[in-house]
């Protein structure tokens, strides 16, 4: 489906293919406030091919475009190097409004992504640990792209790749025998695993032979003895439980669980077979690794250590070759940290050597979350919990509300508490380019007048309360009724919603989205107060501002649906 803005942009390139498809890569940007232009082409790159100044070149186009009367393009006008173009604001406005009206909260649904799948890997944490803060970027990046590429049309596999295997489960397991607790495990197990391995690693500074006793126990878990595969299931379906509680909160949901554990063997033993056929391995004092210098990586991938074990690289190429021949996709996202950097171009090397490159792996990275010192309660030791950081949010969020607020009952504001406050964690990571750090500040995130998720959900509440407070029957949208510079400039914001989401989805960056939204809702409070809207001239002016009005909280629900940020009706 096109879009009104969509639309008016391939009916601009209709016309331009008068002049041949040398102009079919120049930009149509959207010019600055300011600039009277509602789209503009800079013609700079053409000025060498034909030899003209780009003044000259930019007057001959303007000059041959023939607009349609049944089109949304009124005319285009030379400025200096730029082809600027005026939409016909009747028309235009009209459309935009029906697309909202008629696709609601499906506004900017496209099938670009039709017949394609997205795999998508993230949150990822180790079994038998808490959920930190740490876990927080991985987890809702991966969630927000996840929507994001649904509303593109593809058919998307989110899932959770757990820390499962390895030999401090060995460690675990003995740990566990020796020394755990049945009923605390069963109150609070990762408190508890946590407990008996912090001890296992304090007591091994002191006796060596504790080590040994976690090689020991690891072997067994490879060897498939029953006893420490036993516990080990146990551990896992336990760790799963408590994390699917905090998934909860946060509304992200995994289309599969998967982990480490699935591809230590069979896979494994794949990938090092393919990798030998393909003549890319070679033996390093009785290890099997890649080489990778010849490629501009200063280390190589390890598949098989001299014990005969493999690595932690190898069962993520398995893992790999498991995606593919399972879920067949165009796209890999692998929603993981800065530090991970260098490992993931060793693994996508690998796999393109491997005869794998045809497909899209993307290494989706993000900075460090930064915590302000002394300012966070901690429930368990030095560890910043995730579960602490919701609650915290929630308690904060409820104090404002109660404040702004003092009418809601108790239920109401404990609801609203709860979408406030999570939604504020989520937009400050979100709303922020996620290569960067992001230092976390609550009361920049909790705030109702900066850019913050509040000050979203309030527009939303308040575009609500508009239209419930409006006493009109609403008529058919009027294109001539549109008279106030303000009402063009939101609905031309509104139409760019749908381009809007396939730039995140094309640059993996949901800050993209929330920044989008953050600059309707500014150019809806400009809006609000100067053009009046339940006081509006006439009938037509007001059935037609409550319908931008609407349109503006249809859109910033949706958009913050793709960030998996919930909206209150009251607040």
């Amino acid at each position: 489906m096109d879009y009104a803005l969509l639309e008016a942009k391939a009916q601009i390139r209709r016309q331009l293919e008068a002049f041949g498809p040398e102009l079919n890569d120049l930009a149509l940007e959207h010019p600055p406030k300011g600039i009277n232009a509602d789209l503009a082409m800079p013609v700079f790159p053409m000025a060498k091919a034909w030899r003209k100044g780009p003044p000259v070149i930019a007057k001959e186009i303007a000059e041959k475009l023939d607009w349609p009367e049944e089109g949304l393009i009124e005319r285009a006008e030379a400025a200096g190097g730029y082809v600027n173009f005026h939409f016909k604001r009747e028309r235009f406005g009209e459309r935009v409004v029906s697309d909202v009206a008629t696709h609601g909260l499906d506004y900017g649904q496209l099938d670009r992504g039709r017949d394609h799948t997205v795999v998508l890997d993230y949150s990822a944490p180790n079994i038998a640990k808490p959920m930190s803060v740490g876990h927080l970027r991985s987890t809702i990046i991966g969630e927000a792209l996840a929507r994001i590429f649904r509303k593109l049309g593809y058919a998307t596999v989110g899932i959770n790749y757990l820390g499962d295997w390895g030999t401090q489960f060995g460690r675990l397991t003995y740990a566990f025998i020796q020394w755990g607790d049945e009923a605390a495990l069963e109150a609070d197990p990762i408190q508890e695993l946590l407990r008996v391995y912090v001890k296992f690693h304090d007591l091994m500074e002191e006796d060596e032979s504790l080590e040994e006793q976690g090689r020991v126990w690891f072997a067994k878990l490879e060897r498939g003895e029953e006893e420490a595969l036993a516990l080990w299931r146990r551990f896992r379906d336990l760790s799963i439980r408590e994390f699917e509680k905090i998934y909860r909160r946060l509304g992200v949901q995994f289309d599969v669980w998967s982990g480490e554990s699935e591809f230590y063997s069979a896979m494994s033993d794949r990938v090092i077979q393919e990798a030998q056929e393909k003549g890319i391995t070679a033996n390093d004092q009785g290890a099997l690794i890649i080489p990778l210098e010849e490629y501009g990586l200063s280390a190589p991938i390890l598949l098989r250590k001299s014990n005969e074990t493999t690595s932690y690289e190898t069962r993520d190429l398995a893992a790999a070759l498991y995606r593919l021949d399972t879920y067949h996709p165009a796209k890999v996202l692998y929603a993981v940290g800065n530090e991970q950097s260098f490992r993931f171009q060793q693994i996508f090397k690998a796999l393109e050597l491997m005869g794998y490159g045809g497909v899209e792996w993307v290494h989706v990275n993000f900075g460090f979350m930064t915590l302000p010192s002394g300012r966070m309660s901690t429930r368990k030791g030095n560890v910043v919990l995730l579960e602490d950081v919701l609650d915290e949010a929630i308690e904060r969020a409820g104090r404002v509300i109660e404040e702004k607020n003092p009418d809601l009952t108790p239920e109401e504001r404990a609801e609203v508490a709860r979408v406030v406050g999570i939604g504020a964690i989520k937009y400050s990571d979100l709303s922020q380019s996620r290569g960067k750090d992001v230092v976390f500040e609550w009361d920049r995130m909790l705030a109702f007048d900066g850019e913050s998720a509040p000050y979203l959900q309030y527009t939303y509440v308040r575009c609500r309360s508009i239209h419930r407070r409006a006493n009109v029957a609403l008529q058919p949208f009027d294109g001539a009724a549109l008279e106030a510079p303000e009402e063009h400039e939101l609905l031309k914001t509104l139409a760019r919603f749908p381009e809007i989401i396939e730039d995140a989805a094309r640059e993996y960056a949901p800050h993209t989205i929330a920044n989008y939204l953050f600059s309707l809702a500014q150019e809806f409070q400009g809006f609000y107060e100067k053009v009046p809207v339940l006081k509006a001239g006439s009938e037509a002016q007001v059935s037609n501002r409550l319908q931008i009005v609407d349109s503006v909280a249809t859109v910033i629900r949706s958009g913050l649906d793709l960030l998996g940020i919930e909206v209150p009706e009251r607040m």
